[in-house]
């Protein structure tokens, strides 16, 4: 039996695709030819992205095979593309970075991880992400489809930014905030709760506020001051301004408050406290480390129980020691930072004198040019150190103008050194003023009341 090849058409219900059902021509039929399928699809209206190459082949293969094809795509309509305006995509360079692969997800150690949006100055905190042009689509049957625009979060560069070509810099260091539709760095930072795993250990290069404690192993850095709401209990805190808080500072004894200026609290108790500038405390110092560079005063009843207080513009305070004669050490007149400084010069100091005399001990008779280099680099190291311990140990006690001054009751067991003279109080003492007589080098204790 003869019979024609011929081509059943099928439109899919949203006009973008037409498949096509193929029959090859039986005994002397005619074969499928293009024109014939191009007929056939003017028919069906079909006048947009035919696959003409492709469905040739096909009716190549049903004509020359005899069998038949189904499912065939003969056209493809064009899908719409959305315009999109440009926008500023604020970089994921800005968040906590933690290497979570492998093994090492379980070696890190979070007390160290940031975890709050903290800048840099001069960091990319966003990229401009270019705007996309919208292109219409089309049906199969050449009907155009409307792009639509993508909505996008339009944040703009907000205070504290700059705009440098297609990024966005943060002018100052600090916390990047998001606020009215736009992105912005703060210079300060405030904590609602406590520094932990939560928050990880802060390093902010403005003013912080802080509302809770700050958990065992963490720390905070602050480039700017530190204003607490209530009680510290410290870890490790250092800040290049002031230290104020409403409530006392507290710790573990290893506890560590690092100021660059003025510190004011309620009070101190077990901790190790360094200010560059001077320290008020209201009501006690019990048992801690203090170093001052300039003065410490103390409320109407302040009073310092145990540990050691280095303030070297002087101290005023109400009570010193307790009627149990608790060791307390105060000192005036001495800079605690070129204190610690001549120690560290001394230590290095001992252990170049002892590497250089056991290289001497060991030196043959006719040493190598390089074995005498070595004496001579350590001859001039230990040489240096002498010389900056000289020039340290100059600095360390010239405010020989300090004094103590104890408005209430001074205990036995208080020692009170001032400059490098010291006065060791050996009964009670009250309404004193401790001074250096300048021509015997000793400290003089002076009545208040007689004055």
């Amino acid at each position: 039996m003869d019979r024609d090849g011929y081509v059943e058409i099928a439109v899919s219900t949203d006009a973008m695709s037409v498949f096509g059902h193929f029959y090859p021509p039986q005994g002397e039929g005619r074969h499928l030819t293009p024109d014939y399928l191009e007929s056939q699809l003017e028919a069906w209206g079909i006048t947009f992205g035919v696959m003409t190459e492709e469905v040739a082949e096909i009716m190549f293969e049903v004509n020359t095979s005899h069998r038949g094809r189904e499912g065939v795509l003969l056209a493809q309509g064009a899908a719409p593309v959305a315009a999109r305006p440009a926008f500023y995509r604020v970089t994921r360079e800005t968040r906590p970075r933690e290497d979570t692969s492998g093994d090492r997800a379980d070696r890190v150690d979070h007390r160290s991880v940031t975890r709050l949006p903290v800048v840099r100055r001069d960091e990319v905190v966003a990229r401009l992400v270019p705007a996309v042009e919208g292109r219409p689509g089309s049906t199969v049957r050449g009907e155009e489809i409307p792009f639509p625009t993508l909505p996008v979060e339009a944040l703009q560069p907000g205070n504290n930014t700059r705009v440098e070509g297609d990024v966005v810099l943060a002018a100052i260091g600090g916390q990047l905030q998001f606020r009215d539709g736009f992105f912005h760095v703060e210079n300060s930072l405030e904590i609602s709760g406590d520094v932990g795993y939560e928050t990880g250990s802060v390093e902010f290069p403005g003013d912080v506020s802080l509302k809770g404690e700050v958990r065992d192993g963490f720390h905070i850095w602050a480039g700017g001051s530190i204003t607490a709401a209530g009680t510290v209990d410290v870890s490790e805190i250092y800040c290049r301004g002031d230290f104020s808080t409403s409530g006392g500072v507290v710790g573990r004894g290893k506890a560590l408050l690092r100021s660059g200026g003025r510190i004011t609290c309620r009070f101190i108790g077990n901790c190790n406290v360094e200010t560059k500038s001077s320290l008020f405390v209201k009501q006690y110092i019990y048992h801690s480390s203090l170093g001052i560079l300039d003065r410490l005063a103390m409320g109407n009843r302040g009073r310092i129980i145990g540990g050691t207080i280095t303030a070297t513009e002087g101290i005023r305070c109400y009570v010193a020691g307790n009627p149990a004669n608790v060791p307390t050490v105060i000192r005036v007149g001495i800079n605690f930072i070129v204190e610690r400084k001549l120690r560290h010069c001394f230590e290095k100091q001992q252990a170049t004198t002892t590497k250089l005399n056991k290289l001497s001990a060991a030196l043959p008779g006719d040493p190598s040019d390089r074995q005498l280099d070595i004496l001579h680099r350590l001859e001039k190291t230990r040489n240096g150190l002498m010389s900056e311990m000289s020039d340290l140990a100059g600095e360390l006690d010239r405010h020989e103008d300090a004094e103590v001054i104890v408005e209430g009751d001074v205990f036995p067991g208080v020692q009170i050194q001032i400059c490098r003279a010291t006065f060791l109080v050996e009964e009670k003492m009250g309404k004193v003023r401790f001074f250096l007589d300048k021509t015997t080098g000793r400290v003089i204790a002076q009545s208040l009341v007689a004055r």
